[in-house]
């Protein structure tokens, strides 16, 4: 019964202190774009939740919404240094990719943020240039 007792007090303990980050995120460019304006018949956008386990560590899951498909995004955010960060996703869907990038989020208010992103995706190899927005609860 201790032990139960002592796991439950420790998921109150976090739940206490939990941070929540919602974002939403567009590609501005891709490797893959034959020319600069073919971003226009190519939607490529995301949308995020982030739980952060630790101050530095955040578990995600979203949606990936390209032209041709929709993928689950489960993943994991790590900030080595606040406010830059490094994420690796792996897109579920038809198609299976891994993404790996790096990223800046630039804090505009207490609860509002921009991103700015750089994402490697291993099986297509190819890089994307990413903006977004995020809003935090605490």
């Amino acid at each position: 019964m201790k032990k139960f007792l002592l796991l439950a007090l420790f998921f109150v303990a976090l739940e206490v202190d939990a941070q929540y980050l919602f974002t939403a995120q567009l590609d501005a460019y891709k490797t893959d774009n034959r020319d600069p304006f073919e971003f226009v018949d190519k939607a490529q956008f995301g949308l995020e939740f982030n739980y952060f386990l630790y101050e530095q560590l955040a578990a995600t899951a979203g949606l990936e919404v390209w032209t041709e498909s929709v993928r689950f995004v489960p993943g994991i955010r790590f900030y080595p240094i606040n406010p830059v960060f490094l994420r690796f996703r792996p897109l579920l869907g038809k198609e299976v990719d891994y993404a790996f990038g790096t990223g800046y989020a630039r804090k505009i208010t207490d609860n509002w943020r921009l991103e700015g992103m750089l994402d490697y995706y291993f099986e297509r190899s190819n890089l994307a240039i990413r903006f977004g927005v995020g809003y935090t609860l605490y």
